[in-house]
């Protein structure tokens, strides 16, 4: 096993992304896939407080701060809905690429 200095350790490469491209980059691709699972945990957190706060605490449905959070949940839920599109045409493309050099 062989310890490295903080200054020896190699540094990561910076992710490549091209907004020329119509497909995806690596890095593109990372980034996506990362933020849905953020809004993921970020959905199921506003959901539970709104479960908590509507019904269990019983607060009125058009309280202010319930719209609050209410307006943030669907806001999450259409942007991660718009990335798994790209994530989607993105695999399509991939699929017919590969389908492509197959033939």
């Amino acid at each position: 096993m062989m310890f490295h200095l903080g200054f020896e350790l190699p540094k990561p490469a910076p992710p490549v992304l091209d907004h020329e491209s119509p497909d995806l980059t690596q890095g593109e691709f990372k980034i996506l896939k990362g933020q849905i699972r953020k809004n993921a945990v970020l959905i199921d957190q506003y959901i539970q407080r709104l479960d908590l706060l509507v019904n269990k605490e019983r607060y009125p449905h058009k309280e202010l701060f319930i719209e609050r959070i209410r307006d943030g949940l669907f806001l999450l839920m259409e942007e991660n809905d718009t990335f798994r599109k790209v994530l989607w045409k993105h695999y399509q493309r991939e699929a017919c690429a590969s389908a492509g050099e197959n033939e």
